[in-house]
């Protein structure tokens, strides 16, 4: 696919949400997750939009697959189908699927190879990858930078993807995109422009370090004031999708004649 083929693709395909797309791409089919733990067993069960729950309320069969072995037994002991992984490595799960799903997954990764190696060895003959990845392009993340002086990132993420490179990364592995789609998050960056290292927004509990009532009241105060500013530029700046997401969704199928290893 070149890359006035993808911006075409791009071009006319609508945002849409994350979660019922992929229920909606996995009813009553066979689906594997791949890193479908959300940082803790305990945190995932608790989380009203963890991912794997809802693709195992719609599907067939879900099987996940994760790399936290204690986590793994905690979700087996309540009746979760899920298997200790590493997905840069060789998996053997002896079945294959409709759906492999990697959410927010191949930005954590260091090893493409042997990620693409487990789907094409789990893939079933004419099933999809459906990958979501964050937007590098997202303009909240260059404001980010600009007001802040610092990085608006994960710190267990290795690597940003952007479309255009992953169309030529799955090239190599025998893939291309057939779906493309933009996902925006409910967060904005008025909610987080406070965040400093004083009073850090811990990613991984989701709630900031100091949340006292005065420091709420704060926070709120920065970012009406913020938006005062930020809103308008938002809403005459750049409209293009490359841009105005956080995230993208890409749905991934084998070439054509391709065959499954």
């Amino acid at each position: 696919m070149t890359k006035y083929e993808l911006r075409r693709k791009i071009a006319g395909s609508a945002s849409v949400d994350k979660e019922n797309f992929i229920q909606q791409s996995c009813a009553g089919k066979a689906v594997l997750d791949l890193g479908c733990i959300r940082h803790s067993a305990e945190f995932a069960v608790t989380d009203p939009d963890w991912l794997h729950e809802k693709i195992k309320s719609v599907a067939n069969r879900v099987v996940g697959v994760d790399y936290l072995p204690d986590e793994i037994k905690k979700l087996k002991a309540i009746g979760y189908d899920v298997t200790f992984g590493d997905v840069t490595k060789p998996i053997h799960l002896g079945e294959t699927f409709d759906v492999v799903v990697a959410g927010d997954l191949i930005e954590h990764l260091t090893n493409f190879e042997g990620f693409f190696d487990n789907i094409d060895r789990h893939l079933n003959p004419g099933g999809a990858l459906i990958l979501t990845t964050p937007n590098p392009f997202y303009t909240a993340q260059f404001h980010y930078i600009a007001f802040k002086g610092d990085y608006l990132l994960n710190p267990e993420h290795t690597c940003w993807i952007d479309p255009q490179a992953l169309s030529q990364l799955i090239d190599r592995f025998g893939l291309f995109i057939d779906e493309i789609h933009f996902i925006e998050n409910p967060w904005r960056l008025a909610q987080i422009i406070c965040n400093s290292e004083s009073n850090e927004y811990d990613i991984f509990k989701d709630r900031w370090e100091k949340n006292s009532t005065k420091h709420k009241v704060m926070r709120k105060l920065a970012g009406f004031l913020f938006n005062m500013l930020y809103i308008p530029y938002r809403l005459l700046g750049p409209r293009s999708a490359l841009v105005r997401y956080s995230d993208y969704l890409a749905v991934i199928k084998r070439k054509p004649g391709a065959v499954a290893s």
